[in-house]
């Protein structure tokens, strides 16, 4: 059968809710070095939310409160923060915002999913043809996330497999 996704997935997924804030959202994105998510209710996917969403909002946000902040990464403060964190501590009004948005404001619901017998060239193709950078894998059955693949882990599958191009 070959490579499925099952075989490439990482189980221990960072996970999201859509009733989140967007400060929350931030701070499991940068605590576990991902950047992006699946949002489930439960164990059901219900979307996906990415770095990407967060910096549109965020942009929409600056902008619309015309606050100024000091540069991400010029940070006084003596513990890591991420960026957005750091925005949020130094222009309280785009803080106060983002915690007012919910996750479920900005994610792209009923996301591109796949099953974990989905072979290797299959989710190469749909990352590529789709230009994902991750794809949920779903039990067909039940709907509940089991797993993510990740380009990374198609690169690694590369790498640890010794695929080969064909002519």
């Amino acid at each position: 059968m070959g490579i499925t996704a099952s075989d490439l997935m990482s189980t221990n997924v960072a996970k999201l809710t859509a009733e989140m804030d967007l400060l929350q959202m931030d701070t499991v994105l940068f605590k576990r070095g991902v950047s992006g998510a699946p949002v489930v209710e439960g164990t059901v996917l219900v979307g996906v939310a990415s770095q990407v969403d967060l910096i549109r909002t965020l942009w929409e946000v600056q902008h619309e409160v015309h606050d100024r902040s000091v540069s991400a990464f010029a940070s006084p403060y003596p513990i890591p923060l991420s960026a957005i964190e750091r925005m949020a501590k130094d222009a309280p009004s785009i803080g106060e915002r983002l915690k007012s948005i919910r996750v479920g404001d900005i994610m792209t619901p009923d996301p591109i999913v796949v099953g974990p017998d989905e072979p290797l060239d299959a989710l190469a193709e749909r990352m590529t043809s789709d230009q994902l950078h991750r794809l949920p894998v779903v039990d067909p059955e039940s709907g509940a996330l089991v797993g993510i693949v990740s380009a990374l882990d198609i690169v690694a599958a590369v790498s640890r497999y010794g695929l080969a191009l064909t002519d």
